[in-house]
């Protein structure tokens, strides 16, 4: 028996020796990855500050000095969004990445927006899906080319799906995400103080809005979401629900809003063979939705609506306008601060018009939250002006000092193209594109015949005086003549 017992021992002894020899031998190393070092002088940037590179420091330095930050993954933020009085809302996400993608999702929360407003619809089989398009063909394609409605599509002819890339049109080898992906995404990116806006495409009854709310509760919790639709019945439902969640109605874009979309709609479709092939089809889409809106388009500015709505969703609640609606009917500002709501606006023709529209506005004048496919920085910038230069840091490298030297309204979105420019000492401009950079002429110095200066020999440094050799209005002399003139 003991015998037997240390034969058993002596094998394990050898077994264990055994896998210690096999493991030194292991002939790929694991990768060492490099700690993350923090420059002393940016201990106290976020954490995504970026810290490597030539001049990092001072580069860092500089733009803390306009209240901004170089973050690691590329982009310029801000350092503080205190000044913001407002909320800012990502547009399906972060307009640069692909929609119904979580990167989308993610890198809106990494940018500090307040809140990241996604749509989510159902599919033919009850799944939510986070899809904007009650057909694919713009942002989502499926691989045969086909167009789909999402409400005869399944899960798994979802799946089939490929995104779009925005810059050209191309397809990504990445598939549009569920409504369930989407918020597991959001409750893994966020901080404590940003929210979900769920914006509800379908319409639906009570037990799958009852599912939804379920599944957003589990995944972010209550206080981390809230909701939007422009279907009033559906808020109504979803007020039974959920008693204490934000609901916000959406109201219809405006006539003018609707035209330009069908116009812009009409004309970018001859850049992408596909739209060109189904030319037709998206013209007669975009005609029977504008004389559909016509037909039922409600404006709720006034105070017996605001009032009817506060009636059916409760104080929580607040009007979504399309932002020429808003600029058209100011008062509803006021109007809906007597009930307790709050003012968000949209726009349909794109984030410049809806900057320049809300730039028009004085601050006591701006909405209490904007839905936007912009950065914080340029809403925040042009607005607030947020990122205003203190003059306080002196750069040492030419970056550094480039970066000292730019105007107020400086694009800093566009940080990595203007830097191509710095040499011939231009930048991007917020509002007007390519600009030169303007620097105070120099005072015309005094004329000096000598100067006190001592060169290195001790000896005075001499300087030429300068001659006026301007000629002014000819002068004729006329001599006497003489004999001896020939």
């Amino acid at each position: 028996m003991i015998n037997v017992s240390k034969k058993s021992a002596d094998c394990f002894i050898i077994l264990f020796v055994l896998i210690l020899t096999l493991a030194g031998c292991k002939s790929t190393p694991e990768p060492i990855v490099p700690e993350r070092v923090i420059p002393p002088a940016l201990l106290h940037f976020p954490q995504d500050v970026k810290v490597d590179g030539s001049d990092i420091v001072d580069i860092q330095q500089a733009l803390a000095d306009r209240n901004l930050y170089l973050a690691h993954n590329g982009n310029i933020k801000m350092l503080s969004t205190a000044q913001c009085k407002l909320d800012i809302s990502a547009h399906r996400g972060d307009f640069r990445f692909p929609e119904s993608s979580s990167s989308a999702i993610a890198s809106a929360l990494n940018d500090n927006f307040n809140s990241v407003e996604i749509d989510v619809m159902l599919l033919k089989d009850g799944t939510w899906v986070n899809h904007h398009d009650s057909q694919t063909g713009r942002a989502t394609v499926h691989y045969t080319g086909k167009r789909f409605k999402l409400e005869r599509m399944k899960l798994n002819e979802f799946a089939q799906l490929k995104l779009r890339d925005k810059n050209n049109n191309d397809l990504l080898d990445q598939r549009p995400i569920t409504a369930y992906e989407a918020f597991s995404t959001f409750a893994s990116f966020r901080s404590a103080n940003q929210k979900l806006n769920v914006e509800i495409k379908s319409d639906t009854y009570g037990e799958k809005l009852l599912e939804l709310d379920n599944m957003l509760r589990q995944t972010i919790g209550l206080g981390g979401y809230y909701y939007s639709s422009g279907n009033l019945e559906t808020l109504y439902k979803l007020r039974g629900i959920n008693p204490l969640v934000y609901l916000g109605f959406i109201q219809g874009g405006h006539p003018s809003s609707i035209e330009i979309l069908r116009k812009n709609l009409r004309n970018g479709v001859k850049n992408d063979a596909y739209y060109l092939d189904n030319q037709h089809k998206l013209e007669l889409a975009a005609g029977y939705g504008t004389r559909r809106y016509r037909s039922t388009y409600k404006d709720y500015t006034s105070s017996q609506a605001i009032g009817t709505l506060v009636r059916k969703l409760g104080s929580n609640s607040g009007l979504h306008l399309d932002i020429r609606s808003y600029t058209q009917n100011l008062r509803v500002k006021s109007r809906a601060k007597t009930f307790g709501m709050k003012l968000y606006t949209y726009s349909l023709n794109g984030a410049d018009y809806h900057q320049s529209q809300l730039r028009k506005l004085n601050q006591a004048q701006l909405p209490d939250g904007v839905i936007v496919d912009a950065t914080p920085y340029k809403v925040c910038q042009q607005l607030f002006t947020a990122s205003l230069p203190k003059q306080r840091y002196q750069a040492i490298s030419t970056i550094g000092r480039y970066i000292t030297s730019l105007p107020v309204d400086a694009d800093f979105d566009q940080f990595e193209q203007m830097l191509g420019y710095r040499h011939e000492g231009y930048y991007i401009s917020l509002a007007s594109g390519l600009r030169s950079i303007k620097r105070a002429k120099p005072k015309a110095a005094a004329v000096i015949k000598t100067s006190s200066n001592i060169d290195e020999y001790g000896f005075p440094i001499i300087i030429d005086e300068r001659v006026d050799t301007g000629t002014g209005k000819t002068i004729i002399l006329t001599l006497p003549s003489s004999q001896y003139d020939r």
